[in-house]
């Protein structure tokens, strides 16, 4: 079965591509590597797996 979980608000979001399930979530603007790596690793890996993609999103800049 396939599952996908989303939580995001704004432009700017990353997505963890499982072979089952896609988990999307919102991104800061100010979002490193290492927060997403982090993200990662706080998903629960043995439910999901090692993921077979990490799709990121920037969001825009406000235009003036």
């Amino acid at each position: 079965m396939h599952y996908t979980h989303i939580d995001y608000a704004g432009d700017g979001r990353v997505k963890f591509v499982f072979s089952d399930t896609v988990v999307t979530l919102s991104l800061a603007t100010d979002a490193t590597f290492e927060d997403i790596a982090r993200t990662l690793g706080d998903l629960k890996t043995s439910r999901h797996g090692n993921p077979v993609a990490i799709d990121v999103t920037l969001a825009r800049e406000a235009r003036v």
